[in-house]
């Protein structure tokens, strides 16, 4: 197994660094820049390519780690290569392998395989790879060998359905982007407090992370705690006498969504008043 990598930002640079780490043999990098493929090479000790069909000749699987925008122009390319029996897949958490379809070469096999994981910096990503699971996509021909090969390296994964894949990508996008943006949105109420920016962060890092903490070693249900879990319904409508107009939608539903994991938990309490309360917000 030779693997080569078409794009080299953030993910190219940290899949590949990780595969070298695990041992696996890597042809190299090519890049729309060559210095790019370059500079990714140096940093996987392997090699820079300046012709895309020499790193397919050389590779028995292909991963592209461009842009999402930007695979179908590299399918386009490969496509006058010959790619028999060559394993290629993308690292798309939203595109299916059916984009591979639109390339004149059937001889290929043709997956997406995505790591559940934040690639933030690509010196540096590689090391926590370790924990991610990846996801895998596409005929079931090679499969086995996929799943092998990914848990060589000592990673979990597992198959989906091509028509799942835009809820499996909502699932990622919400644990890891919209969460950002609602943690950016409980600093703002504390800066609004008088607290500065940075401050704030700070001061809620540990609640954030004693949750995430309390989730990993016990689950949804058992992790849960605040007003809502307590059926606190003058601290409820306290909240929502000081939530922005813009954010109650979003409070109400996040609540709602809370009180039945603590209908769950406490099936003996008697939630139907808060309950009440909060679907009356959809008409304010």
């Amino acid at each position: 197994m030779v693997i080569g990598f078409i794009g080299c930002g953030k993910v190219g640079f940290s899949l590949g660094k990780y595969f070298s780490l695990k041992g696996i043999t890597l042809s190299g990098y090519y890049s729309k820049f060559y210095k790019d493929a370059k500079e990714a090479s140096k940093f996987t000790n392997s090699k820079a390519y300046e012709n895309i069909n020499d790193l397919a000749r050389d590779s028995s699987i292909i991963f592209i780690t461009t842009p999402d925008d930007s695979i179908h122009e590299v399918l386009q390319r490969l496509s006058n290569f010959d790619l028999t029996n060559k394993i290629i897949c993308h690292t798309s958490g939203s595109l299916t392998s059916s984009i591979f379809l639109d390339i004149n070469n059937s001889d290929a096999f043709a997956y997406s395989i995505h790591p559940i994981f934040p690639f933030s910096d690509k010196y540096n990503s590689y090391k926590t790879l370790q924990n991610a699971s990846f996801s895998i996509e596409g005929p079931e021909e090679h499969i086995p060998v996929l799943k092998d090969f990914i848990g060589s390296l000592g990673n979990k994964s597992f198959t989906i359905n091509k028509e799942d894949k835009a809820l499996y990508h909502l699932a990622s996008v919400t644990v890891s982007n919209l969460v950002l943006s609602l943690i950016n949105t409980g600093c703002s109420y504390l800066s609004q407090c008088g607290i500065s920016e940075n401050d704030a962060l700070q001061a809620l890092l540990p609640l954030i992370q004693n949750n995430i903490d309390n989730i990993k070693t016990k689950g949804f249900i058992s992790s849960l705690t605040g007003p809502i879990e307590r059926n606190d319904l003058n601290t409820v409508k306290q909240h929502i006498g000081a939530v922005p107009t813009v954010d109650v939608k979003t409070y109400k539903n996040l609540s709602l969504k809370l009180l039945s994991l603590s209908q769950e938990k406490h099936s003996n309490k008697d939630y139907s008043k808060l309950k009440e309360f909060l679907k009356m917000q959809e008409d304010n």
